[in-house]
């Protein structure tokens, strides 16, 4: 029975089993045809293949082929996979006994082969395999069974056989045969092989020219033609005619072949122009309707599901998921990435596109634009660091994750604001706490390579990490963050080979530098190299200012300076070390700064000594360079000489110093032969040094040697000289009363008197003064200790201590203070505490005051634990020793807080034995206010201010009245007074002020000293109260006759002698508090510099209008003592802070009279040894300029260059401001004509007009040294050697004046300096031989002076963004004008390094490298708008077109931080216009018969491609121009 339908017949429609997907067909007869197409329509197709996006079967294979499959197949019931089964079985046969039930299973079956292979299987194979048994194929062997042995037998019980399957006897429909010959038409697309049809016949068979019959084809058609001429494709209505009487004859032809082929490219063309889209597009976002919250749930459910498509979801996008809601429901739905993007471009797009529904103007959407971009990316800013933050969350690693791959999707597809996004990942990681920095480095390197192409980011990026890096390297606790310190020394190391350009950044590289030394390996060279490379050029850019770190031999001088104000300078000799490399410069600078007349005191030679005993680890000898600089002392120096001789002294009682190489050098130098060498007045010092070495420290063959020299000058007896010092100390010992003790046997017969013995100990030589030192060292240390009757009194310790400080013999003086220091005497511990107080900067320089502290404190603490009360005088002393010492402050508070208890609870008594009058005056009137003073104190109440004044005026007129007596009834009230003090200090002060002021009115009382230091004494008066009084109110300047003869006219001047001269004995003091009087006149000249120098300049305007009396007898500072003591304080001042100085003693507030007197006392503190009428030129004192000299120098300029010149004065009349000036440039051209710049580094320092005037003179007379390239002496002017050194010289001028200011608010850049800059350039750029010259020497020198120059004005404090004026501004603000300059000077710059790159590399050396780094110190000041003007002028950029004014060099992209230009960001629309020539008719005939034509004209235009609308599938219905990019851009066609 055949299967086969009539004709005309229609089929019916196949039937199909329960669940099977395919159609188990009958078979057929041999030459029985195809099915017609109409019944194969009714072949039932997998779901799989109506969902090309639903693989859920991919090896289904198509219907044909599973057709031919099972054309023998008996049709049967149930599953596909049952029917495979059941063939499979029927093929095999039955299965053997001892088979494993698993070969059933599918994973033992013949896979069914892929569609692709079946496809591409041979023609005969596929013939083969689908005859009947009319025509068996060839046998074939068996497949043998698998052995017993191969198979695992298994111990679960086999399965029950299966139930046999019915046999299906229902009728099968027809299959088409496909005939061998027919050839296979490949097909990539097999999902879609239904509805294609590319024969263009109606039909589909997958065979060409095979179509099975169906009775609607042509070919089906029988006809008289048909039959004898066969079939043919006929040609459509639109043809006239067939084209084959007109081709077939120019086949036969030799060139038919090309004629074929251009009629097969015109019907090509033909085919183009006919199926190209034409249609406009009607692409728009998919659009958002309003949906309940149920239906937005699912709908955010259905996106997440991958097997849904998007196509369907664009139909209901629901309205309310934007901005941060969007990326939290993509994140807890789970949407993925690419879902989750298309979802916020459809957002994004609709929301863009509202902007211009509104009908605003183009700026305005485009504002708008901007504006929700902006807040778009601060939502995924804010999305991602709230995600990161939350790490305590469940799930939190894979919600990291998502978030940053969201995030890096939407950057990635550009939907961010680039520049925003990156500010904010570097702002993440500057301000990152050190638990989040991983976090941040990882987000970071996501973005590495767009962050390091930027010079804005890359920098700062750079530079946090390294500020990490160093916070984590001074963190104690760094040893557990070691981990994440070796991964940030690892990111810097990448970076610094492969991004160098992002480490400079002078500022930050003095920070951070020696930081990224220690972390590069030591290992690794090529890192090494990277970092000194990155290291000259960052310090090729430095300028220094006040707020850089100092360096070289000036700041080795700073730092010595600092120790003699008395403070503990820590790590001093570190840092002194630390401050050069060359370490005999070191040495030597010490040793001069130590040995120099412009440094005051002593502790100088202490802090020498000190630093040299400690570099002694270093295995450095301070012999020689102390013998280098003792040639250089000249003989009638007799300060210099006195301090190396201390110097010396105390090198050689450490060992420091070798005695037997200096009588070595000085045996070199021609040894002793006359007894002026070693005279104590005018020798040599090189010679005189033998006489004073300490002989009690010398060996005994280096004292034989010494012997032997010393007789070759002048017979000096070496044996006279040690009977001179045993003597010397013998008289000691007498004098002090230790002779007793001592059983010394020779003693002289009558001892001197102390004061006797001092005065020739004085004049006695350093080897005897040092000899004494060590005696009473060794005595007071070693044997009086030992001695049962010996007792330690305060008169012999006094003694002893005058006695040292006469010999100046501070170290064996602290040696013997910390053997005091166990004593039981507690009026002895406070004199040692005073001691130290005394000298507090020389024992700060030894570094024995903190020592000497501790022990005391510790004495007192265990003196008030044993008695039971605190003792005051040790209390008192240690109080105000505390309040000098450093980084002591809070323990001086606690110890003033006890002793002011304990002078509450207990009535003070005075402090030495008061007369016997002090007893009946208790029975009056003053006894009884002393008897109310004390009611208060015990009592605890605090005073009222009307009683107080009441009590104060009773009290301080009854010590006017005995200040006037001279008796002693001022130390009664002023014990009075003390403790009145106590009941309120505040007020106290305040009327103790007010009387100061009133003594300064009196024109008849007595001597200051009589009664202030006794005030002083008691603590009633301070000297911040007296300086304050003597500088409040102004200098009388009263002309009166008696006016000069009035106490009044002198105060301030007796009070100046009563600061800086040591008191005179007097009767109100006793030794103890004389001796803590200097105390406190000691740290007057330390803690109250300000208010002393305003006294000093006070007397001195005083003194000058007292002169001009000629009634006036002997002035206070007429005292020569006085005189040096002034100069000693001053000199002091100076060092501590020239500059106030100068202020203080300005010439514009200084009368006529004072102000020779102020010039005068300069000139003796730059000239010590000078006249007092001598005045040095300007050429002198530049020559004089030196480290150690220039405080002084610079006072001295700033005096003269602020008033006329004595010369000029008298000859100019008021043309001396000009000539002043000119004075001073003359003496600056000599002194750089000489080479000499040493000067320079006081420039800074001067007044602020001077340096101005300085400055602007030097800057014009460098700019016009500049070579013009307009001038016609360019050759020259480029060339001369005069000019060139002039400009150097200049520079250097130029930069010591900037290099000590500290750095201008807006940097110095003016259009004239762009004009020399652009001038050298066309010099550089010329072509002419005649001038290869000139662009020599331009490349050599003047290039690189110019570059340096701007690099000085270059430096500014100002921020990068200016906001800029609005359009009411109407004056132009100068840092605009800067910023325009700066901006210009970048653009030259960056022409000029182009240009140099075309010169060979050995004429321009470095010079590319220097101007690019230049250039990368300019933009980081330059504005943002700025920046892109720079960038749009000298860039290419996108939507631009590439000219010779246009660059793409990368540097100039990270320069102005401007990314790379993408190939979708340079699209171009090409515009076809219509050929301006009219076409022939042989063209036109050719165009229309073979579709080709001439080439148009094409006009290219910027084309913006919209990042949000890109969208894969925009709309639910398809259309024919609906894609996102217009297919008519493409000039896409239509597939037929």
């Amino acid at each position: 029975m055949s299967s086969r339908t009539p004709m005309g017949v229609q089929p019916r429609q196949p039937q199909r089993g329960l669940g099977s997907t395919l159609q188990v067909q009958r078979p057929s007869n041999h030459h029985q045809r195809s099915i017609s197409s109409s019944q194969q329509q009714y072949l039932p197709t997998s779901p799989v293949r109506r969902d090309a996006n639903n693989g859920l079967d991919a090896n289904a294979e198509p219907a044909e082929a599973l057709s031919g499959r099972h054309v023998s197949t008996p049709r049967r019931q149930g599953s596909r996979l049952r029917l495979e089964l059941s063939n499979e079985l029927i093929a095999a046969g039955p299965p053997s006994a001892t088979e494993s039930p698993q070969t059933l299973t599918p994973s033992r079956m013949m896979p069914l082969p892929d569609p692709m292979e079946t496809d591409g299987m041979s023609p005969a194979l596929s013939r083969a395999s689908q005859q009947d048994s009319d025509n068996p194929p060839m046998p074939m062997p068996k497949r043998r069974l698998p052995q017993a042995s191969q198979t695992v037998p298994s111990t679960r019980p086999a399965p029950p056989p299966p139930t046999p399957v019915k046999k299906d006897v229902r009728p099968k429909p027809y299959t088409v045969e496909v005939p061998a010959a027919s050839p296979r038409y490949a097909n990539t697309h097999r999902n879609e092989t239904t509805s294609r049809d590319p024969f263009s016949k109606s039909l589909f068979s997958g065979h060409a020219d095979f179509f099975p019959w169906s009775g609607n084809h042509h070919e089906d058609e029988w006809s008289t033609e048909a039959i004898q001429k066969g079939t043919w494709d006929r040609g459509s209505q639109n043809e006239a005619s067939s084209a084959r009487i007109a081709i077939f004859p120019a086949l036969k032809q030799k060139t038919g072949l090309n004629a074929l082929s251009t009629i097969f490219m015109g019907v090509l063309n033909q085919r183009r122009i006919r199926g190209q889209i034409t249609a406009p597009s009607t692409f728009k976002p998919p659009p958002r309707v309003t949906l309940t919250d149920t239906k937005r749930e699912i709908w955010l459910k259905d996106l997440a599901n991958p097997a849904i498509s998007l196509r369907r979801l664009s139909r209901t996008i629901p309205h309310g998921i934007r901005g941060r809601t969007l990326l939290d429901q993509c994140l807890n739905k789970d949407v993925p990435t690419e879902r989750a993007v298309w979802l916020a471009k459809c957002v994004g797009a609709n929301e863009i596109r509202a902007f211009k529904r509104k009908g605003a103007s183009g700026a305005f959407v485009l504002g708008g634009e901007l504006k929700w971009i902006r807040d778009w990316t601060v939502f995924v800013e804010q999305f991602v660091e709230s995600i990161v933050s939350g790490f305590g969350e469940p799930d939190w690693k894979s919600k990291v994750t998502y978030a940053i791959r969201l995030a890096t999707c939407l950057y990635s597809e550009q939907l961010l604001d680039r520049d925003h996004y990156l500010e904010w990942i570097i702002s993440g990681l500057e301000n990152s706490p050190q638990s989040r920095i991983p976090m941040w480095i990882l987000i970071g390197q996501i973005y590495w390579a767009d962050i390091l192409q930027s010079r804005k980011c890359g920098r700062r990026l750079v530079f946090a990490l390294l500020n990490h890096l160093n916070t984590i390297e001074n963190d104690p606790d760094r040893d557990i963050l070691l981990q994440l310190s070796s991964q940030l020394s690892t990111l810097l190391v990448s970076l610094l080979k492969t991004n160098p350009e992002s480490f400079i950044c002078p500022p930050a590289w003095q920070r951070f530098g020696e930081t990224l030394r220690l972390a590069l390996p030591t290992d690794d060279s090529f890192a090494q190299a990277a970092y000194n490379v990155v290291k000259q050029r960052n310090t090729r850019l430095l300028v220094a200012n006040t707020t850089s770190p100092p360096s070289g031999r000036q700041y080795l001088v700073q730092l010595l300076d600092s120790t003699l104000q008395g403070q503990c300078v820590s790590g001093l000799s570190t840092r002194c070390w630390a401050s050069a490399d060359d370490k005999p410069s070191i040495l030597k600078t010490v040793v001069e700064w130590a040995t120099s007349l412009h440094r005051p005191g002593l502790a100088k030679v202490y802090v020498a000594a000190r630093l040299i005993k400690s570099w002694s680890i270093f295995r450095v000898s301070a012999t020689s360079t102390i013998l280098d600089v003792l040639g250089d002392i000249p003989s009638n120096d007799k300060i210099r000489k006195r301090l190396i001789i201390r110097l010396v002294g105390e090198l050689v009682r450490c060992g420091h110093f070798s005695v037997a190489q200096y009588m070595q050098w000085l045996i070199g130098r021609g040894g002793l032969h006359d007894a002026d060498e070693i005279d104590p007045v005018d020798g040599p010092c090189a010679s005189r040094l033998l006489v004073e070495l300490p002989v009690d420290c010398l060996h005994e063959e280096q004292n034989s040697q010494r012997g032997s020299l010393l007789r070759r000058a002048g017979h000096y007896s070496v044996g006279d000289e040690a009977n001179d010092i045993t003597s010397a100390l013998q008289y000691v010992d007498g004098a002090l009363g230790l002779s007793t003790y001592l059983n010394d046997s020779e003693s002289p017969r009558k001892a001197l008197p102390l004061k006797k013995l001092l005065r020739r100990i004085i004049s006695s030589s350093r080897a005897v003064q040092s000899a004494i030192g060590s005696h009473l060292y060794e005595v007071v240390t070693t044997q009086l200790p030992h001695k049962p009757d010996f007792v330690m009194t305060l008169a012999v310790f006094s003694s002893i201590r005058t006695m040292m400080e006469t010999i100046e013999d501070f170290s064996m003086l602290s040696g013997i203070l910390k053997t005091c220091s166990t004593g039981p005497d507690v009026d002895i511990l406070a004199a040692c505490v005073d001691t130290v107080n005394a000298h507090l900067d020389i024992f700060v320089a030894m570094d024995s005051a903190e020592t000497l502290f501790d022990m005391y404190i510790e004495r007192l603490k265990a003196m008030s634990r044993d008695q039971g009360i605190i003792v005051r005088s040790l209390l008192a002393s240690l109080s105000s020793l505390a309040a000098r010492l450093p980084q002591r402050e809070d323990l001086a508070k606690q110890l003033a807080q006890e002793l002011a208890q304990n002078d509450r609870s207990n009535a003070i008594d005075a402090c030495s034995p008061v007369s016997d009058s002090m007893a009946a005056q208790a029975q009056t009137a003053e006894g009884e206010v002393s008897e109310q003073i004390d009611k208060l104190l015990a009592s605890g109440n605090v005073i009222d201010h009307p009683t107080m004044n009441r009590l104060f005026r009773y009290v301080i007129l009854r010590l006017e009245s005995g200040w006037g007596k001279l008796d002693d009834s001022r130390r009664v009230f002023s014990s009075i007074l003390s403790r009145l003090r106590m009941l309120d200090a505040p007020h106290f002060d305040k009327l103790m002020a007010d009387w100061v002021s009133h003594i300064r009115t009196l024109k008849e009382r007595p001597s200051l000293p009589e009664l202030f230091p006794l005030l002083v004494s008691f603590g009633c008066l301070s000297m911040a109260t007296i300086l304050h009084t003597a500088n409040a109110s102004p200098t009388n300047s009263d002309s009166a006759p008696d006016a000069a003869t009035s106490k009044a006219a002198t105060y301030l001047q007796e009070l100046l002698q009563l600061i800086i001269v040591k008191l005179p004995a007097t009767a109100s003091l006793d030794s103890e508090e004389s001796y803590r009087f200097q105390i406190h006149q000691q740290s007057a000249k330390f803690e109250h510099g300000k208010g002393l120098l305003a006294l000093i300049r006070n007397s001195l305007v005083e003194y000058s209008a007292l002169q001009s009396s000629a009634r006036v007898g002997t002035l206070p500072l007429d005292d020569v003592d006085c005189q040096d003591r002034l100069l000693e304080t001053m000199r002091l001042l100076v060092v501590a802070d020239s500059a106030n100085v100068a202020d203080v003693l300005s010439m514009n507030t200084l009368p006529p009279g004072a102000t020779s007197l102020a010039h005068k006392i300069v000139t003796r503190l730059l000239l010590p040894e000078a006249d007092a009428d001598q005045n040095p030129s300007f050429n002198q004192i530049l020559s004089l300029a030196n480290e150690l000299t220039i405080p002084f120098c610079q006072l001295k300029l700033n005096l003269d260059l602020s008033m006329s010149l004595p010369s000029a004065s008298a000859s100019a009349g008021e043309e001396g401001e000009p000539s002043r000036f000119e004075a001073f440039a003359k003496a600056m051209d000599n002194a750089i004509e000489s080479q000499n710049i040493m000067w320079t580094s006081m420039l800074p320092c001067l007044s602020d007009d001077i340096t101005q005037s300085l400055n602007t003179e030097a800057h014009t007379r460098f700019l016009d040294l500049m070579p013009s390239s307009k001038s016609e002496s360019v050759s020259t002017d480029t060339t001369d050697e005069n000019r060139i050194h002039l400009a150097e010289n200049l520079l250097g001028v130029i930069e010591a004046i900037i290099s000590g200011q500290p750095p201008s608010k807006s940097a110095s850049l003016t259009s004239n300096l762009v004009d020399k800059l652009s001038e050298l350039w066309e010099i550089i750029a010329v072509q002419d031989e005649d001038r290869a010259m000139a662009k020599k020497e331009v490349l050599e020198h003047w290039l690189p002076t110019l570059l340096r120059f701007i690099t000085l004005h270059s430096i500014s404090a100002e921020p990068a963004s200016i906001a800029t004026p609005g359009p009411a501004s109407s004056v132009k603000p100068t840092t605009t004008a800067n910023h325009e300059a700066r901006a210009r000077i970048i653009l030259v710059l960056c022409g000029l390094m182009l240009e140099m790159e075309t010169l060979p590399q050995e004429l321009t050396g470095s010079l590319v490298q220097q101007i690019f780094d230049i250039a990368i110190l300019l933009v980081d000041a330059l504005p943002d708008d700025l920046r892109t003007q720079c960038a749009k002028s000298v860039l290419f950029l996108s939507g631009t077109t590439a000219n010779a004014s246009t660059t793409s060099d990368p540097r100039m992209y990270y320069l102005f931080s401007t990314p790379h230009p993408t190939a979708a960001e340079n699209l171009k629309l090409a515009h076809r216009d219509k050929a301006a020539m009219p076409l022939t008719a042989a063209v036109r005939g050719m165009g229309a018969m073979y579709g080709i034509g001439p080439m148009s004209n094409e006009r290219l235009s910027p084309f913006v491609l919209r990042r949000w609308e890109i969208l894969s599938e925009p709309t639910p219905n398809v259309g024919e121009n609906d894609t996102s990019l217009s297919l008519g851009l493409f000039e896409a066609i239509k597939i037929q």
